[in-house]
């Protein structure tokens, strides 16, 4: 962050969110943060579809913004597609012109790398791979991506899209997941139920999506950049390895896959090491034991 004054944050109070003000309160950056709740400093509660947005970004003036707000729910978004679409991509579209219309030259945009891929393409996926969602909320934060690029290499202003595979940290502070739900049954006497045993899926940890965030901040890539452990592991040997930290012998109930959910997913980060200068640093078994146990006991 070095030539880096002044940050907005959307989304600030989600999981990834707050973990990413935290990291930016130790640098000399000032910080503005944005949500729909939360009171902190230099903090404006709006939603990011709403008539506000301009004002707000045209106050702040912000070099660089960090666009994390997002309606994240798979299965809300067949509920409200509507709502959906307006968070996602609307939102991000007028995120992105207000950005461009105050100066910001960097605008970091948070996406979903599991939900835009083709499934059936083959593993790992890379940022080339074919794209089929299968959700509304897939499309959504697609079409976001696509306004973040077409309009910043219009402007000439800097941008990256990180797209995530499933981000896991400390399940007290997540509170949903398929990590969380495991947890959550079994530390409460409950019978875990597992929606596809052949479904698969690719994590990595809170720390390493904030470390990706933070390099992005001092060099945007123009690109989507893929940021994944890139190992694919199925929801039985996750569940499995979850039981196995936490001393469980419970069986798992086997369901089907729910309907809208992506059946397998890993994600190479190739390009994020080689455009970034980032790769994972904490697998899977060491994040597990870290945010079922360890941070579990601190809070």
């Amino acid at each position: 962050m070095r030539d880096v004054k002044r940050i907005l944050v959307t989304g600030s109070e989600g999981f990834i969110g707050k973990a990413v003000v935290k990291e930016l309160a130790k640098s000399n950056a000032e910080i503005f943060t944005l949500d729909l709740i939360g009171v902190r400093k230099s903090h404006f509660n709006c939603d990011i579809a709403s008539a506000d947005l301009d004002a707000i970004v045209n106050e702040v003036k912000p070099d660089v913004i960090i666009h994390l707000a997002a309606q994240v729910v798979v299965g809300e978004s067949f509920v409200d597609p509507i709502r959906d679409l307006e968070v996602n991509a609307k939102g991000t579209l007028k995120l992105v012109t207000a950005s461009i219309a105050s100066g910001c030259k960097n605008f970091v945009y948070i996406g979903s790398g599991g939900a835009i891929y083709d499934s059936n393409a083959d593993m790992p996926l890379t940022e080339t791979s074919a794209e089929r969602p299968v959700s509304p909320y897939g499309l959504s934060k697609g079409l976001g991506e696509g306004y973040v690029r077409v309009l910043s290499e219009k402007a000439g202003t800097g941008w990256s899209s990180l797209a995530l595979s499933n981000c896991y940290g400390p399940v007290i502070d997540h509170g949903r997941g398929v990590i969380f739900q495991f947890w959550k049954a079994i530390t409460n006497g409950e019978t875990p139920f597992i929606n596809g045993v052949k479904v698969t899926r690719d994590f990595v940890h809170l720390n390493d999506v904030v470390r990706a965030i933070i390099l992005a901040l001092d060099k945007p890539v123009n690109s989507r950049i893929n940021i994944s452990g890139g190992t694919e592991i199925s929801l039985l040997h996750l569940y499995e390895s979850v039981a196995a930290v936490l001393n469980s012998s419970v069986k798992p109930t086997l369901k089907e896959p729910i309907s809208g959910d992506v059946l397998r997913s890993c994600l190479s980060n190739e390009r994020a090491k080689r455009l970034l200068g980032w790769s994972p640093t904490i697998d899977l078994a060491t994040g597990l034991r870290m945010s079922l146990i360890e941070d579990v006991k601190k809070n």
